[in-house]
């Protein structure tokens, strides 16, 4: 008895995209309990230099594709009265950076489409959840940043994350699994933000660790 698949599927292609949801189906008897969607590309670039073609291919594999095999998959679910949908969205749909304008846009979709299809098919038994994550520290940062390397990203991370340090894909694993799992039952239409309060900070707010010497509200606050 096979009791576990891995498949590929190249999510720039649609139609690869439908056959590895078909397959899928058919590898569990027609029937499914969960899906997370995972898949995706980071991508940065000026503004002024994204072209059409990388707004198409970033599109179809951050969003169109996942929203598909959502839709694929969704069906049995619906069927059987249950399932969860978890999708990676990321604090880049939450919140600003710069040379980050499509792939936040992508990110920021995921984070609409959940809230909309949560409501859709939550009183059928189907519950969708996203997460944002932050600083995750992934293979992808040794080729993408130069001179990359987990020493000195610790020593930034202690600098720039409120809680002092970043996290690892499993850490992100662990939070699916539990929006997939019944104790998250009553978890429906969320985005669960997790970046050690990278969010929470306010952009002005240059040193977090010291008290400021800035006394606002000085002669308004009583006794201030």
């Amino acid at each position: 008895m096979q009791l576990a698949a891995i498949l590929k599927a190249d999510f720039s292609d649609t139609s690869a995209v439908k056959s590895l949801g078909e397959f899928t189906l058919d590898f569990l008897g027609g029937g499914i309990d969960c899906l997370i969607n995972n898949a995706g590309i980071s991508f940065n670039c000026p503004f002024l230099k994204i072209t059409p073609n990388d707004l198409d291919f970033l599109f179809k594999v951050n969003l169109h594709s996942p929203f598909l095999l959502t839709r694929i998959l969704a069906e049995p679910m619906l069927k059987q009265g249950s399932g969860a949908i978890c999708s990676l969205a990321s604090i880049h749909g939450l919140q600003g950076a710069p040379e980050h304008s499509a792939y936040a846009a992508t990110k920021g979709a995921i984070v609409a489409y959940t809230r909309a299809l949560a409501v859709e098919l939550g009183h059928r038994g189907v519950r969708v959840n996203a997460i944002a994550p932050g600083w995750i520290s992934v293979e992808g940062h040794t080729t993408a940043i130069p001179d990359f390397n987990l020493e000195q990203a610790a020593k930034d991370a202690r600098e720039k994350v409120p809680v002092s340090h970043f996290r690892l894909p499993i850490d992100i694993a662990r939070l699916a699994a539990f929006l997939c799992s019944e104790d998250a039952g009553f978890i429906a239409g969320q985005t669960l933000v997790v970046d050690g309060g990278t969010t929470a900070l306010m952009s002005l707010i240059s040193d977090f660790r010291n008290e400021s010497t800035a006394r606002f509200g000085t002669g308004y606050m009583p006794n201030r």
